[in-house]
């Protein structure tokens, strides 16, 4: 089972988005998406995830294309953590956690064991019985990640998709969630997740996608697709990629001035 993208395009009206991008998600790995503001990361997720359909070529998982899936069949197979992880209505935590469950004929039992593991994992059991609302934004962020873990808990494999997930978070948090995602890409999860940190994805990917004006340019191993001239090529910086004994770091060229 993976998720595969099949020569996809997408436009809206005259305007191309996304020109026939290929690429595939594979369980036990996480896969990152990379590349400046308007480039299409987001486009391309919502594409995956099944919430804009191509305007050409297909989106597959387990070779079935997506556009004929269930909706809860899909949803036991795939969950999705998107940037927008505000609400209006009066939930508590858990609540918020529990809705994950909502694709499953689960037992009620089944269902609290799976939403207490969840918040255990992310570190958001303190915070089980506030009001969602009072939450700050990093523990907004990180009640989300529980629901869509608890969405596609067990039996991989499965598929998280998520965008930006730590953008909130303050560091030894960002390090916990990174880590979660890396523990359930080994149980055999696919794992795709936009990033902007270079250094992140370049310790924590397995395989990372280069995006620009829309066009996939490159596709592969952190080392070989996190280059000097990729790096300028995408992001229109200077970057060092300096050789360490302990792994590879990327950072920028800056010109200091002489006083």
């Amino acid at each position: 089972m993976s998720l595969v993208a099949k020569s996809v395009s997408f436009s809206i009206g005259t305007h191309l988005l996304l020109s026939d991008i290929s690429l595939t998600v594979n369980p036990g790995e996480v896969h990152v998406l990379m590349g400046k503001n308007g480039a299409g990361k987001s486009t391309l997720f919502k594409l995956l995830c099944g919430d804009l359909p191509p305007t050409s070529g297909e989106i597959h998982l387990s070779g079935k294309s997506i556009e004929h899936w269930k909706k809860k069949d899909l949803a036991k197979f795939r969950s999705v953590l998107t940037q927008d992880f505000e609400l209006q209505f009066p939930f508590s935590t858990r609540e918020v956690v529990e809705l994950g469950r909502s694709p499953h004929n689960s037992t009620k039992a089944e269902n609290e064991k799976i939403t207490e593991e969840s918040m255990s994992i992310t570190n958001t059991l303190h915070v089980a019985n506030r009001s969602y609302s009072t939450l700050s934004g990093g523990e907004k962020q990180r009640a989300q990640y529980s629901r869509v873990l608890s969405q596609v808990w067990g039996d991989p494999p499965k598929f998280l998709l998520l965008d930006e997930p730590t953008s909130s978070m303050d560091l030894p948090n960002q390090m916990k969630l990174l880590q979660v995602t890396r523990h359930m890409a080994d149980q055999g999860y696919g794992i795709l997740l936009i990033l902007h940190d270079i250094n992140t994805a370049y310790q924590f990917a397995d395989k990372i996608s280069l995006l620009r004006d829309g066009k996939l340019v490159v596709t592969g191993g952190a080392a070989e697709v996190l280059t000097e001239e990729n790096i300028k090529q995408i992001f229109d910086v200077e970057m060092f990629v300096l050789k360490t004994p302990k792994g590879n770091i990327i950072i920028p060229k800056l010109i200091k001035k002489d006083k």
